[in-house]
């Protein structure tokens, strides 16, 4: 039976709109103008006259990266940049591509994804030689085998971020631990993917047991537990969401009280809706990871590092940043966080957070997605067996 939804709501178009609306508008004053793109520009057009494809993610990503990055390398190199926005779609792509022409050049990736094509061969070594930027990121967003073996640069975006309706809660949440609470059972809001929700129900189990900081190696070395515990706490789970504007939405219409979202959605919301409160838990803090790599096969790879490098200058890294996206690059850290209390509130920006960041257990989830996936699909999605 469906309920029934409250009169007064913001509609999902409205609700999009004043997101873009707040993420614009964070995102003046302040930035780097096209003239230093253009006195680049000036420089070396040596990629005058050819095309690069991207791929990026749909939504906050690819509008940053149209407005930020495309006419400032355009101006920059002379080339001309096609952006392909997508999600779960980059790879089923690349391998439907004849063989030495990939649908594109350069691909904005994940770790659920971007490990295993990697591990396929569907992406070439980088020559960081070329990437001279990438020595501006805090060493420990980069301490990781794609990195460390060349396949490509990665990089913190969206930390898990316990979000909720202060209108409807009696406390002020501060643990993962509080999403096992009597009052908000049955009110709670979980991503519908595992990689951060299984990850949440970790949190969840390491900060009852008094164990708060462990959740990744829960997941490594104690995973059918954190199933178990997952599938047992799994009737508190009111909505299961697919996007993080959902989520929102849903807090926004008290159809949920409290859950986990990625911090890029929140933040514009909470600016509109004082109502809205989040917070990342110091404990157990992970970031989805996210990639730029190189397609095997593309006549455009000196291209596709030039855009990476650039990707990574600090003119981009403030570009983005304030436009409410995580940044590992200290000074573009400190620019957004003096703006933007939200993001301060959400995101590393000093030395010592920096140090501290950390990803999702992504090579843990590919050591054993068969298992994780048959048991999120048919008994934490769905109330299945719980055997």
């Amino acid at each position: 039976m469906t309920k029934k939804r409250p009169s007064k709501r913001v509609s999902r178009r409205d609700f999009i709109g004043m997101a873009s609306v707040a993420a614009g508008a964070a995102s003046l004053g302040g930035l780097p103008s096209l003239a230093f793109a253009k006195a680049q520009g000036a420089k070396k057009p040596m990629f005058k006259g050819q095309t690069l494809r991207v791929f990026v993610y749909s939504g906050a990503w690819e509008k940053a990266f149209r407005e930020e990055f495309v006419p400032r390398f355009e101006a920059m190199t002379g080339a001309r940049v096609v952006v392909d926005p997508g999600w779960w779609d980059s790879i089923p792509k690349l391998k439907a591509s004849p063989k030495g022409h990939p649908a594109f050049d350069l691909v904005l990736t994940d770790g659920t994804q971007g490990y295993p094509a990697i591990k396929e061969g569907m992406f070439q070594k980088i020559d960081m030689t070329r990437i001279p930027n990438r020595l501006s990121l805090v060493p420990s967003v980069l301490n990781n085998w794609v990195y460390t073996d060349g396949y490509g640069i990665t990089f913190p975006e969206s930390a898990m971020t316990l979000a909720y309706n202060k209108n409807m809660l009696k406390f002020t949440p501060t643990s993962w631990a509080d999403l096992l609470r009597d009052d908000v059972k049955g009110k709670v809001g979980l991503y519908n993917s595992f990689y951060m929700s299984l990850y949440t129900f970790a949190c969840m189990k390491v900060a009852h047991e008094g164990k708060p900081g462990t959740a990744a190696r829960e997941i490594e070395t104690n995973l059918n537990s954190v199933i178990t515990f997952a599938k047992e706490h799994r009737d508190a789970i009111k909505y299961w969401w697919p996007t993080s504007t959902d989520m929102a939405l849903n807090l926004v219409q008290r159809n949920t009280s409290i859950g986990n979202i990625h911090s890029s959605d929140i933040l514009p919301a909470m600016a509109q809706k004082p109502e809205l409160g989040a917070i990342v838990p110091d404990a157990d803090r992970a970031f989805v990871q996210f990639m730029w790599v190189i397609p095997v096969g593309t006549q455009r790879k000196d291209l596709a590092e030039e855009a990476i490098n650039f990707i990574f200058s600090e003119d981009m890294q403030t570009a983005f940043a304030v436009r409410g996206q995580a940044t590992a690059n200290l000074a573009s850290a400190k620019i957004a966080a003096a703006k933007n209390p939200f993001w301060k509130q959400i995101y590393p920006s000093t030395t010592e957070q920096l140090a501290k960041v950390a990803y999702y257990p992504y090579d843990a989830y590919t050591k054993n997605w068969d298992v994780i996936t048959k048991a999120w699909d048919e008994s934490i999605l769905r109330k299945g067996h719980r055997s």
